[in-house]
């Protein structure tokens, strides 16, 4: 059985969009046969509105991927920034990576680190691993984190399935 992978993508303008979309593609192509993908897109616009942002955080507190495709150049906007604190602190233990796909794509370095410092501290703070490209692995749990005993728990073996197939015995009084 496939895991489904959990992506949220936040752009602003469609530019950002369109490389976001080529990395979720390549990484659909890449990861096929080990998970799904279920991606969902908020531009920054959507992120200013409470009712979507709240949908937003929902889907962020989840995720296994947080993908920022933002123009380069520029720190984030305030409503990226509030969006980003409101869900990273309720995650929990959950395993998964921040990308920002942009962040060295600038003339301006000044603005670049600022981000770069902002998004790198902010995965840390998530229990989150920060990316500035797409993941080349998408199974990071660790061998005794939550997400990875869970997993264990769920799979059925080899021996477990022949235990639960195997008739009890009535034992003599």
């Amino acid at each position: 059985m496939k895991r489904t992978w959990s992506v949220v993508v936040v752009y602003d303008e469609a530019a950002s969009r369109e490389q976001a979309v080529q990395v979720c593609d390549h990484l659909v192509r890449r990861f096929w046969a080990e998970c799904d993908l279920d991606a969902s897109w908020w531009s920054s616009a959507m992120l200013e509105q409470s009712e979507l942002a709240g949908k937003a955080v929902d889907k962020a507190i989840e995720a296994d991927l947080v993908i920022f495709a933002l123009q380069p150049g520029g720190d984030l906007p305030v409503c990226v920034r509030e969006w980003i604190e409101s869900w990273l602190g309720r995650r929990g233990d959950r395993e998964g990576a921040l990308v920002d796909l942009r962040s060295r794509e600038t003339d301006s370095p000044e603005a670049t680190d600022e981000r770069h410092m902002y998004l790198r501290q902010a995965a840390h703070r998530g229990g989150m691993d920060y990316l500035t490209r797409e993941p080349q692995n998408i199974s990071w749990s660790f061998p005794d984190s939550v997400d990875s005993c869970t997993a264990r728990a769920e799979r059925v073996t080899s021996v477990l399935a022949e235990i639960l197939r195997a008739q009890a015995k009535p034992t003599a009084p």
